[in-house]
């Protein structure tokens, strides 16, 4: 399957699960963040930059979203493989691994 494809079906999947993708400039002079699952005021996002790689945006969707339960979700086999391959060989470097306080503006 084309990773164009895969990315339109991820981002679907995200938005089924609630999870809001984030299309920031991420690579600044002052840090740099490739992307990946965070958690604002307690609703789940996954940050990406969109002069990321296709192939790159799909692994980080991926990482993030291998981490939801989607056993009650319809997924086509070629996407759930997808997150299985992701959640098996994750290392955690595609996420962010952030909270921040409810009153975070």
């Amino acid at each position: 399957m084309e990773s164009r494809k895969v990315l339109e079906y991820l981002e679907d999947l995200a938005e089924r699960l609630d999870v809001e993708i984030v299309y920031e400039k991420l690579r600044e002079e002052e840090f740099s963040v490739k992307g990946g699952l965070c958690k604002v005021k307690g609703a789940y996002k996954i940050f990406m930059d969109r002069s990321e790689p296709i192939e790159r945006r799909v692994e980080i969707l991926a990482r993030a979203l291998s981490s939801f339960n989607t056993e009650g979700v319809y997924l086509l086999p070629f996407i759930r493989e997808t997150l299985d391959k992701a959640q098996s060989s994750s290392t955690n470097k595609s996420q962010l691994n952030c909270s921040f306080p409810e009153n975070f503006n």
